[in-house]
């Protein structure tokens, strides 16, 4: 509604954290930056679900990993299901509850992001590179040197390492 556009406009440059780029040109902006824009300009409509196509896929990583940051809190703060369709599966597997893997228009995989991964040897048949600490985890876990959780983000895969039984 049109009285409520400047207070959502106000509102989704406020969530996303790009208030200051309110008067700047789009030509002005960097690819981040151009990515932000559109993801507050679809907040601003306050959709129940956000399908977004690959909104890092020309993105750095630290530009990534903003993106992926903003669109968490839109999920926790807001309650919007978003979906990504993303080929950057290791950066993607620390942000997503759940993965769903499709392979020549077929669901393959559809569960928990660790549950999913756990499947490292049938992802690669079908052209699926899961993070190298996964790929890594798997291994361990095969050779019974770990039973931990699966690690989706450095952090963990820290935690696993001192975690592994080298005497088994």
């Amino acid at each position: 509604p049109a009285d409520q556009t400047e207070a959502r406009l106000q509102e989704a440059l406020a969530l996303t954290g790009i208030s200051e780029l309110r008067c700047r040109t789009l030509s002005s902006l960097s690819g981040g930056q151009k990515q932000k824009v559109a993801i507050a300009a679809i907040a601003a409509l306050k959709p129940e679900i956000l399908l977004l196509d690959e909104p890092t896929g020309e993105l750095d990583p630290k530009s990534s990993l903003q993106i992926f940051e903003m669109l968490r809190m839109l999920n926790r703060d807001f309650g919007i299901t978003i979906l990504v369709v993303e080929q950057k599966i290791m950066l993607l597997s620390a942000y997503v509850e759940k993965l769903m893997i499709l392979h020549k228009g077929k669901l393959c995989f559809f569960d928990e992001t660790r549950q999913v991964l756990r499947h490292g040897a049938e992802l690669l048949e079908i052209g699926v590179n899961c993070p190298r600490i996964v790929t890594l985890a798997n291994h361990l876990y095969q050779e019974g040197l770990y039973h931990g959780p699966l690690p989706l983000c450095v952090e963990e895969a820290a935690e696993m390492i001192k975690a592994v039984d080298f005497r088994a």
